[in-house]
């Protein structure tokens, strides 16, 4: 029995090894760094390239440096940058503009560290310009937009603790137009996010009053004067950290503590007068959510960041309709152990990108467990705010910076390693079973009818029939059947003549031809639920082939163990 059930589960191995090499893979996963750490803070994408920037402690001199690492549309690399100006260094975040990156950063070179920077490169990772900003002391930077235009603008966002937010207008030559500190509720609050659109600068945060932390979102002209503010929480701390604005809408992600089940990822949406719309939660029962990034794919809303649900932290992936209608959500993994979280999040066309850093390969997308993992309604309140604003001028001077190119290690694992992944939400399947029934007789040819039923994730109005490849399933999903039927046609025929000779008492010798009917009822069941990581050929096919060998190794073991033993001789 029990070499049965190897040979089984043999044949099931040598079945997933084929089907994990069939078709394309839905979604793309791809590391990069060196030896040590490397961490990505903000992802860009366009139809000439993926650019992406952070801090790497691999390349360079005077690590950690701050890094650009553009890839082109097909992911290939297409180059790397290690800033270094003569301290420690880390990009964090970028904005893009007219074949030009511009790369925030924070340094600890200069006086009253630590410092910011804005760095221009092409697009082949040549610098064009950088400069160096003193704010005053404590300064960190968060966030970069731009005011589109022949001669554009920049808006960078941070805060200093114990004097508040502050946010900065840039002009297209990177100098400074004004600067201000604001306050919403005191000293320690906190500017994360920004954009820019409609002529008005958004700016979204947390506030601090001393007893808990809420989200903020205040609306400034470009002239830097307060259009609006309002303040969203409760009892407990609430905290955003991207935003995004649409026609009409604006959109925070952040997180929020919900008693009983930790904190949990939140996204919030307010109409163009900010009139608070609705506000969705996203967590597990037994772990912290946290969303940082923050896109949108058509009419689906994509928050990115982290979970610790399954134990260490995995990278977070939520999708909501824009009425704020939960669609699906995903965590990615690199194992059990080490954390794996996205910073950042982008969009092209129908698919999402998002990028952060991760310890362990291959990477695997895994269909939550809507049974542990839950989307659910908050009440918090809102209050209008008028901000305090005080004007600073900071200080400016162009560095000497160094720049040393380099060519990262692909796919291979290291320490801390940088990652973006692409997943296009029109190529989901996550399970298929397709049952086919034929009736043979003889010398008959049968036409069977296959009836294919597709589990699928209806994203918002999109109906997804992808079936090349599929993502493993955790465990029980709330999913929405879509029924798809197919046919097919299967010839079998089948001859089986007997000839049988009798003798009779007169002797006289008769042959009787018999031919016998036969009924054949075939049934083909096909369950297709593969866990997909990177192409076959690179990780899943070797470890395959060596638990095949094992499990054979096994079988013949256990064969001979279980022989008879030789009699004792007998005198």
């Amino acid at each position: 029995m029990r070499r049965l059930c190897l040979a089984g589960l043999l044949a099931a191995l040598m079945l997933t090894a084929v089907m994990s090499g069939l078709g394309e893979v839905i979604s793309f996963r791809l590391s990069y760094g060196g030896a040590a750490d490397d961490i990505t803070t903000d992802i860009y994408v366009d139809a000439n390239g993926i650019y992406t920037v952070g801090y790497t402690t691999s390349f360079g001199t005077n690590t950690p440096n701050a890094f650009l690492t553009i890839f082109n549309s097909d992911n290939t690399h297409r180059c790397s940058v290690a800033l270094d100006l003569g301290a420690s260094e880390e990009a964090r975040a970028l904005t893009f503009h007219n074949n030009r990156i511009y790369m925030l950063g924070k340094t600890t070179a200069g006086s009253t560290v630590p410092n910011h920077f804005v760095a221009v490169f092409d697009t082949s990772c040549n610098l064009q310009t950088i400069n160096l900003y003193d704010i005053g002391p404590g300064e960190e930077v968060t966030d970069i937009a731009v005011e589109p235009a022949a001669s554009p603008s920049f808006y960078v966002v941070g805060y200093q603790p114990g004097i508040g937010a502050f946010v900065e207008k840039l002009d297209s030559s990177l100098n400074v137009v004004w600067a201000k500190n604001f306050k919403v509720r005191g000293g320690n609050d906190l500017a994360n996010a920004v954009a820019f659109s409609g002529g008005r600068v958004y700016v979204a945060g947390t506030s601090d009053d001393g007893s808990s932390l809420e989200m903020f979102v205040s609306v400034f002209d470009t002239n830097g004067n307060p259009v609006a503010t309002r303040e969203i929480g409760g009892s407990n701390n609430d905290e955003a950290y991207d935003i995004i604005v649409s026609p009409g809408n604006i959109y925070l992600a952040g997180k929020t503590f919900i008693a009983g089940r930790q904190d949990e990822a939140v996204l919030t949406r307010l109409d163009s007068g900010l009139a608070l719309q609705w506000i969705r939660a996203f967590g597990t029962s037994s772990g912290d959510e946290v969303a940082y990034g923050l896109t949108a794919v058509g009419g689906t809303l994509y928050i990115a960041g982290y979970t610790t649900g399954y134990g260490t932290r995995d990278v977070l992936l939520a999708a909501y309709a824009a009425d704020g209608t939960f669609s699906h959500s995903f965590f990615i993994t690199g194992g059990p152990t080490g954390d794996d979280w996205a910073h950042s999040a982008s969009s092209l066309g129908a698919c999402v990108y998002l990028a952060g850093q991760h310890v362990n390969l291959p990477l695997f997308y895994v269909i939550n467990d809507l049974q542990n993992a839950q989307s659910s309604s908050v009440s918090l309140t809102v209050e209008t705010l008028t901000p305090t604003m005080t004007n600073v001028t900071p200080s400016t001077s162009p560095p000497s910076p160094g720049v040393a190119t380099y060519t990262p290690s692909i796919n291979t694992a290291a320490g801390i390693n940088s990652f973006y992944s692409r997943f296009c939400p029109d190529n989901l399947v996550s399970t298929s079973t397709t049952t086919v029934t034929s009736t043979v007789g003889t010398t008959t040819t049968a036409t069977a009818t296959a009836t294919t039923t597709t589990t699928a994730y209806a994203i918002a109005t999109t109906t997804i029939t992808q079936t090349s490849s599929v993502i493993f399933v955790s465990t029980a999903t709330s999913t929405t059947t879509i029924p798809v039927t197919t046919t097919q046609t299967q010839t079998q025929t089948t001859t089986n003549t007997q000839t049988v000779t009798t003798t009779a008492t007169a002797t006289t010798t008769s042959t009787a031809l018999t031919t016998q009917t036969q009924s054949t009822t075939l049934t083909l069941t096909e369950i297709t639920t593969v866990a997909f990581a990177e192409p076959v050929s690179t990780y899943i096919l070797p470890m395959l082939l060596i638990l095949i060998a094992v499990l054979v190794g096994t079988a013949i073991i256990i064969g001979r163990r279980r022989q008879p033993q030789p009699q004792p001789p007998t005198f």
